[in-house]
């Protein structure tokens, strides 16, 4: 097998792969709630990962979502997005930061969707070169 088969066999499986995960992902039915960045992690070809926790139903579970292109500091909150039947399959989302000045009351089996007084907060998204919002007209 040549070098560009290999190149594109690879590119072909982790694009599958991509796929796959998210059709896995969004079966689930998402509830939301707010988490905090607990810590950075930065592996050798992962890129940094945002490490989290955020309460549900009484319990504090613990997630991780890569950061990519967004300016994430220890103790920023975030809304987190979470499966309902599956607590622990969560991703932060980055594009909504809660200010500190903010005071939200977290109901205790979280949110159906995301509050309207959260969503002003909303930023673009930094996915796919900058062009997330335009593509996918969130």
């Amino acid at each position: 097998m040549s070098d560009k088969q290999k190149l594109f066999l690879g590119f072909f499986l982790g694009l599958m792969a991509f796929m796959i995960w998210n059709l896995y992902y969004d079966s689930y039915d998402k509830l939301y709630t707010v988490g905090i960045v607990e810590k950075k992690q930065t592996g050798l070809k992962s890129g940094t990962l945002a490490k989290f926790s955020y309460p549900y139903q009484g319990r504090k579970y613990e997630g991780g979502t890569g950061i990519g292109d967004y300016k994430i500091r220890i103790g920023d909150r975030y809304i987190v997005e979470f499966a309902k039947d599956k607590v622990d399959l969560s991703k932060a989302l980055f594009y909504y930061p809660i200010p500190d000045s903010v005071r939200v009351e977290i109901p205790l089996d979280g949110w159906k969707e995301v509050p309207p007084e959260l969503k002003l907060y909303r930023r673009k998204r930094t996915e796919l070169f900058g062009l997330y919002d335009i593509v996918f007209k969130n």
